[in-house]
C-alpha cells in the first residue's frame, strides 16, 4: 500500500468520525483502524480527535482490534471525561459567581458543546474554558476571578488556577470581550441577552452558552478562519439541530465551504441536515 493510500485511509476514518452518523460510518472506520492503525492514530492525535475515536469504539467495538489498543483508548477516554468534568464544575462555579456579581457571561468552545453534541461521553477534546463577557464588565470579572483563586496573565486574557489535582493540575480560563469572526455583527450585549442555558446533571446551575443560532454561526466562522476537524465535527452536529439563519455572514459562508470541501453533497448554502442523513463523500 502506498503512503498516499495509507494517508487516505486515515483521513477517511477522521472524516467518518466527524460526520457522526450514517450506515457506512462503521465500515469506513473499522477498515481504516484495522488496516492502518498507526496512521489513523497519528492523524487523530494531530487533529485532536483521538477521543472521538475512543468514544466511538466504546460503543461500536471492533473485535479485530488488539486489546492493548482498546485498553489504551478506554483509558484516554476516561481521562478526558475526568478533565471535562473538572472544567465543567469550574465553569459552573465561576459563571455562577459572575452572575451573582451582575456579570453576564457565556461559555464558548469545546466545553459549550460537549454535553449537547457529544452527550458528555468525553469525545470532545479541549484544553481550557473560553468565556465571553461584555467589555464594560471586565473589571468586575477580574475581581470575581481573583476571589475564585485565579491569577491573570499580563494582558488579563488568560487566567489560571492551581487545583492540586494530579490529572487536572491547572484550570485555564480564557476571557474574551469580543467575538472575532463570529459570523455576527459582534454585538456582544445582544449575544449575551440571547444566551441559552444547559443543565448538566447533577448540577443545578445551568451552564450559559450562546443561543443555538448564534453558536452554529460562530462555529462556522471559526472553521473558516482555522479549518480543523474538531470544529467540522461540531458544525455538522450543530446544523443537524439548528439551521444558521439567513442572511449569512461572509465568514459563515466561508465555513460552510470548508464543510462542503469534505462533504460535497451538502446543500450549497447553510441549511439544517436530517438527523439520519447518510455519509457523503
Amino acid at each position: 500500500m502506498t503512503d498516499r493510500q495509507i494517508g487516505r485511509l486515515a483521513e477517511d476514518a477522521v472524516w467518518a468520525l466527524c460526520w457522526g452518523t450514517g450506515a457506512d460510518s462503521h465500515e469506513t472506520i473499522a477498515h481504516a483502524v484495522v488496516a492502518e492503525l498507526g496512521a489513523v492514530l497519528e492523524q487523530l492525535v494531530r487533529s485532536k480527535t483521538l477521543c472521538l475515536l475512543a468514544a466511538y469504539l466504546h460503543d461500536h467495538p471492533i473485535p479485530e482490534l488488539d486489546r492493548t489498543v482498546t485498553r489504551f483508548l478506554d483509558s484516554t477516554l476516561r481521562t478526558n471525561r475526568y478533565k471535562t468534568y473538572a472544567c465543567r464544575v469550574a465553569a459552573l462555579t465561576d459563571t455562577a459567581a459572575l452572575h451573582t456579581a451582575g456579570v453576564s457571561a457565556v461559555v464558548l468552545g469545546g466545553l459549550s458543546v460537549e454535553h449537547a453534541l457529544y452527550a458528555s461521553t468525553g469525545a470532545r477534546q479541549f484544553s481550557d474554558i473560553d468565556v465571553l463577557i461584555a467589555p464594560g464588565d471586565a473589571e468586575r470579572t477580574y475581581a470575581v476571578l481573583r476571589t475564585q483563586g485565579y491569577q491573570p496573565s499580563q494582558n488579563n486574557r488568560t487566567w489560571t488556577r492551581q487545583t492540586g489535582d494530579q490529572i487536572v493540575p491547572l484550570i485555564v480560563f480564557d476571557l474574551a470581550t469580543t467575538l472575532p469572526r463570529g459570523g455576527t455583527d459582534d454585538d456582544v450585549p445582544g449575544l449575551l441577552a440571547r444566551r441559552a442555558g444547559i443543565t448538566v446533571p447533577p448540577h443545578d446551575h445551568p451552564l450559559p452558552i450562546l443561543a443555538p443560532s448564534d453558536a452554529v454561526k460562530h462555529t462556522l466562522a471559526r472553521l473558516a478562519a482555522r479549518p480543523r476537524w474538531a470544529l467540522a465535527a461540531d458544525a455538522i452536529r450543530q446544523v443537524r439541530a439548528t439551521a444558521p439563519p439567513a442572511p449569512h455572514h461572509a465568514d459563515v459562508l466561508a465555513g460552510w465551504s470548508v464543510l462542503r470541501s469534505h462533504w460535497p453533497l451538502l446543500p450549497a448554502a447553510p441549511a439544517r441536515l436530517p438527523a439520519d442523513e447518510e455519509l457523503h463523500r
